[in-house]
């Protein structure tokens, strides 16, 4: 009598890339189908969404650090502002937004108004407000640009540009960092990313800038493609990177666990919250 054969359990790193891809193929063609057939209203509501849930993150974050922040208000601000960048990006549509220098400025005094008015800790006041302050500029004042780059004859293409080029650089820098990966790129705040993963990472935006052209972006230049791709490909892993130092201080792995497989959402745009503006700028000034 033959006994049966033990059942081969899947490895979690296997059971991870799968809820990675799942997660994934459900959630893309949601963002990509809602900017590019949702109403301004619908696409508010999407950005709103993604931006209260990373502020919620960004919080957890800071106070595992042991600092207080101002959730409520740093919830308020965050509508607020994205809201303001909406009607600038999909209303307004004018290249340079007058007054928007003031939002960090008027930040600070809402934030600490409520600190004030709330009682907190003197001996954490400082910290509390920084840290705050920081997160508001850091999770809805980055998301915001990528509201700005609607236009108003290639409406969200640009904003299709960016997303492409990072994900793709990132898959790239996923694959390759774990198969080649041998250098460590910033081993004091993120010891799992290799200089080889970077390398990747930047040479599948390009690819992602190219795939671009060759679809939807058929007039840009292949100068304008190809530096445009650079410039997010190489400011986008900084974001990462600038995350990384947040979870590596508040001790965490992940920001949340929101995404199955992938983390929390600040995870996944944490490079686009820093590509965003980059690309923002470049196209405005050189394009």
């Amino acid at each position: 009598m033959s006994l049966p054969l033990p059942q081969e359990n899947p490895s979690p790193a296997r059971t991870n890339l799968f809820r990675r891809v799942l997660s994934a193929l459900v959630l893309v063609p949601l963002v990509l189908g809602v900017l590019q057939y949702g109403s301004p209203g619908l696409v508010w509501a999407l950005v709103l969404v993604i931006g209260v849930l990373s502020w919620h993150e960004y919080a957890g974050l800071v106070e595992n650090m042991g600092v207080p922040v101002c959730r409520v208000t740093g919830l308020v601000l965050t509508v607020l502002i994205l809201s303001a960048f909406l009607v600038q990006g999909y209303l307004v549509q004018e290249p340079y937004p007058e007054g928007w220098v003031a939002l960090p400025a008027l930040s600070l005094i809402v934030l600490f108004l409520a600190w004030l008015t709330g009682g907190g800790d003197r001996r954490l006041g400082l910290d509390s407000l920084a840290y705050s302050l920081l997160g508001v500029i850091y999770v809805p004042g980055l998301l915001g640009f990528l509201l700005l780059l609607h236009d108003p004859v290639y409406q969200n293409r640009w904003v299709f540009f960016v997303l492409l080029v990072v994900w793709v650089g990132d898959v790239a820098a996923f694959f390759v960092g774990r198969a080649l990966g041998r250098r460590r790129l910033a081993p004091r705040i993120s010891p799992g990313k290799t200089v080889e993963g970077a390398v990747a990472n930047v040479l599948g935006g390009l690819a992602g800038g190219a795939l671009a052209k060759l679809t939807f972006l058929p007039s840009l230049s292949w100068g304008h493609c190809l530096l445009g791709a650079l410039i997010c490909g190489m400011i986008g892993q900084l974001g990462d990177l600038f995350e990384s130092l947040l979870k590596r201080n508040a001790g965490v792995k992940d920001s949340g666990r929101s995404i199955p497989g992938h983390g929390g959402l600040l995870d996944r745009i944490d490079s686009l919250l820093f590509a965003g503006p980059a690309f923002y700028c470049y196209w405005r000034l050189m394009m």
